[in-house]
């Protein structure tokens, strides 16, 4: 016999009504008794397919979907057996069997595990707590936004106070300012005109002291007004290059220095001197372009009356900063190498010179070999 003869040909069996003796009442009762269970089988899975079907928000849906298909196989287990009274289909009723079982044994061996997980799904009751404290916390959300409302509005009308407040001083800023500027334009007016009448000043005497030394016939003495001379240059060209500045407080070294240098040699009759001049760029004030000036002055000078007895030579004027921060001047020619006089001839001049090295802080070398080369250095917070 074939397995498919085995379970579908139900040839040679009896069915189950033929063991009950085909007496009507017991037909009839376990007829009506499958019939009712298979139809509430029936009924309970199309409930909960119709709730899983409503709820899309469910959690473990698999779960009923599961139950589900293992109350409509045993559903079905119950029609079969109505079935076998009359007919012993009893193959197919064992094939709807087994599927019961396999899909019983599924949901018993899957539900165990996931009752942990279902245990932590909140209750209606948690659930309607957790709606009361969201509510009350909804409330007191509610209760903070209209507190923040009513605090924008005072902020607003606090913001409105100080925008009132702020024009007024802005207003009152304002004219302060212009006052200040007309004030500043004024002081830098008075200032350009102070510099201008002491340069003018200082060119009287310089012309006072040029007619004095046209009178004059000891050479010496007139040496000495044309010393004097340059050094009211120097002075009248830190006052011209403060009153040329933008802020009437610091002036460019490098033109000053230039210009200072090109001035002693022009004015040096009978001299035929090549100058070079290479000074960087270096903002300074008053307090350190006169002493400056007037170093740069007696070092020319110097080299000029003791440097060269033949008129002719050359002359470098370097202004640099070192590594250091410091600033080097350099005063060298390469004349006979006595541009510094001796001890006991040293005058007016090399006195100026130890007196502004000593108040500008610096430190002086002199090196007298092919040439004088006078060297100083100021510290950086000097220049300032």
């Amino acid at each position: 016999m074939s397995i498919w003869d085995w379970l579908f040909n139900p040839s040679g069996l009896t069915p189950h009504g033929f063991c009950l003796l085909w007496a009507p009442g017991l037909i009839v009762m376990h007829a009506a008794s499958d019939a009712v269970i298979g139809l509430a089988y029936f009924s309970i899975p199309l409930a909960l397919a119709s709730f899983v079907r409503q709820r899309k928000d469910l959690e473990y849906r698999w779960v009923i979907n599961l139950f589900v298909a293992f109350i409509l196989a045993c559903g079905t287990t119950h029609l079969m057996s109505i079935l076998t009274l009359w007919s012993p289909v009893y193959g197919v009723e064992g094939i709807i069997k087994m599927i019961t079982a396999a899909l019983s044994i599924a949901t018993a061996v899957l539900l165990w595990p996931l009752i942990p997980k279902l245990v932590t799904l909140p209750s209606p009751g948690q659930l309607t707590r957790l709606n009361a404290e969201l509510e009350t916390k909804i409330q007191e959300h509610q209760r903070t936004a209209q507190l923040l409302r009513d605090s924008e509005a005072q902020v607003r009308l606090s913001n409105l106070d100080l925008e009132k407040r702020v024009a007024e001083r802005t207003a009152e800023l304002t004219a302060a300012n212009a006052q200040l500027i007309e004030t500043l334009a004024q002081r830098d007016l008075l200032l350009r005109e102070v510099y201008h009448r002491v340069k003018n000043n200082l060119q009287i005497i310089d012309s006072i002291v040029m007619l004095q030394a046209r009178r004059l016939s000891d050479p010496q003495a007139k040496a000495s007004l044309q010393s004097l001379r340059s050094r009211l240059l120097a002075l009248g060209l830190v006052h011209q290059q403060l009153m040329s500045s933008q802020n009437l407080k610091t002036f460019d070294v490098s033109p000053f220095l230039k210009e200072l240098s090109s001035n002693i040699i022009e004015a040096s009759a009978g001299h035929e001197i090549n100058l070079a001049v290479r000074a960087i760029p270096l903002d300074v004030g008053i307090d350190f372009g006169i002493p400056l000036g007037l170093l740069v002055t007696e070092l020319v000078t110097n080299s000029l009356k003791h440097a060269f007895p033949a008129g002719k030579g050359n002359i470098e004027v370097v202004l640099d900063r070192r590594p250091d921060g410091s600033i080097a001047l350099v005063v060298s020619d390469d004349g006979v190498g006595t541009a510094e006089p001796p001890p006991e001839k040293q005058g007016l001049g090399t006195g100026i010179i130890s007196g502004l090295v000593a108040q500008l802080k610096a430190i002086m070398t002199v090196q007298i070999a092919n040439g004088t080369r006078s060297e100083i250095s100021f510290p950086a917070a000097s220049v300032t």
